[in-house]
C-alpha cells in the first residue's frame, strides 16, 4: 500500500505487482497496475475502472491465491480504503515471485506500507458523507415524460448513467451548493446545478440553462429517451427539485419531467493474466 505525499502537476503514477523478467526501463515494463485504469505497464486494458491518483491518496494492491494447486489467483486493487475488485485474474506461476512496483512519469513522493490482509476483495461502492450524498453516479430506472408525467419506454439492459460531482466553491454557503451534472444515454449530456434551498422535503434546484450534448446519431429505442434529457436539462418545465429517498433512490423532477435511480456500480471483468 502507498501513500501519494506529494504529485506534482502533470505527473502520472501506476501501483502495482511485476515479476523480475516484467522490471524493464520506463514503458517496457510488463505487469499488472492500476493508474485510474488497469494497465499493464505500456496500454490501457480496462479504462474507467476507478478515479486517477492524486495526491493525498492511498492505494493498495492485494495478490489474493484462490487455488495453490492450480496457481489460479486475483490482483485486487484498492483507493482510498474501497475495494475496486479484481483488475488481473488467472494462472500465475508460484515460483514467479511478484513485486511491488510503481510506474511513473514525472516525479512523486510516497510512503510505503504493509498493512494486515484485507477483508474485502469485491468491488465496492463508494460512500459519500451526508453532506454531499448526491455525488456519484445513479442509474435511471424509470423516467416519466408531460404534464401527466406518463411513462417512458426503457430499452432492456440499459446502463442510463447520472452523474454528481460536487464543485468546490469559494463562494459563501448561503449561494448553495453546486453539482456538474452529466447524464449518458447513448449521447452525453452535461450541465451545472445549484441548490437554492427547500421545496417541502425535496431540494430546491436551479439548472444553469446551458447543456451540451454530444451529437452522435441516437439507436431508435433511446431517441425519445434522449429528447426528453436534453429538455428536462435546459428547460424551464425540466427538472427542479431533487431527493434521495430512505430507499437511497434519487428523485429528479419537475411540472414535466421525472426520474427515479438508483446507485450505479459499474461492474470489470477482469483481465487474464
Amino acid at each position: 500500500e502507498v501513500k501519494v505525499t506529494d504529485f506534482p502537476k502533470g505527473s502520472s503514477l501506476g501501483v502495482g505487482l511485476v515479476t523480475a523478467n516484467g522490471f524493464q526501463p520506463g514503458w517496457k515494463t510488463k505487469g499488472y497496475f492500476y493508474n485510474g485504469n488497469i494497465t499493464n505497464g505500456s496500454a490501457g486494458l480496462i479504462i474507467g475502472f476507478g478515479k486517477f491518483i492524486k495526491e493525498g491518496d492511498t492505494v493498495g494492491v492485494y495478490h489474493q491465491v484462490v487455488d495453490t494447486s492450480r496457481g489460479q489467483c486475483n490482483i485486487i486493487f484498492y483507493h482510498n480504503g474501497i475495494c475496486l475488485g479484481a483488475g488481473f485474474s488467472g494462472v500465475h506461476d508460484s515460483n514467479e515471485k511478484l513485486y511491488p512496483c510503481l510506474h511513473l512519469t514525472g516525479s512523486s513522493t510516497v510512503t510505503f506500507s504493509t498493512p494486515q490482509s484485507p477483508a474485502t476483495f469485491e468491488r465496492e461502492q463508494p460512500v459519500y458523507d451526508h453532506g454531499n450524498p448526491y455525488s456519484g453516479d445513479w442509474a435511471i430506472e424509470q423516467a416519466f415524460a408531460g404534464p401527466e408525467l406518463g411513462g417512458l419506454h426503457l430499452s432492456g439492459e440499459n446502463k442510463f448513467k447520472v452523474s454528481f460531482e460536487r464543485v468546490d466553491s469559494a463562494s459563501p454557503p448561503d449561494d448553495g451548493v453546486q453539482y456538474h451534472l452529466s447524464v449518458k444515454i447513448d449521447n452525453s449530456f452535461r450541465t451545472s446545478l445549484k441548490i437554492t434551498g427547500k421545496m417541502e422535503a425535496f431540494d430546491k434546484i436551479e439548472l444553469d440553462g446551458r447543456c451540451m450534448a454530444t451529437r452522435r446519431m441516437p439507436s431508435p429505442e433511446n431517441e425519445e429517451l434522449e429528447n426528453f434529457i436534453g429538455s428536462a436539462l435546459s428547460n424551464p418545465g425540466g427538472f427542479q427539485k431533487m431527493i434521495i429517498t430512505e430507499q437511497e433512490k434519487l428523485i429528479m423532477s419537475g411540472p414535466t419531467a421525472e426520474i427515479i435511480c438508483s446507485r450505479f456500480i459499474e461492474t470489470f471483468e477482469p483481465e487474464k493474466m
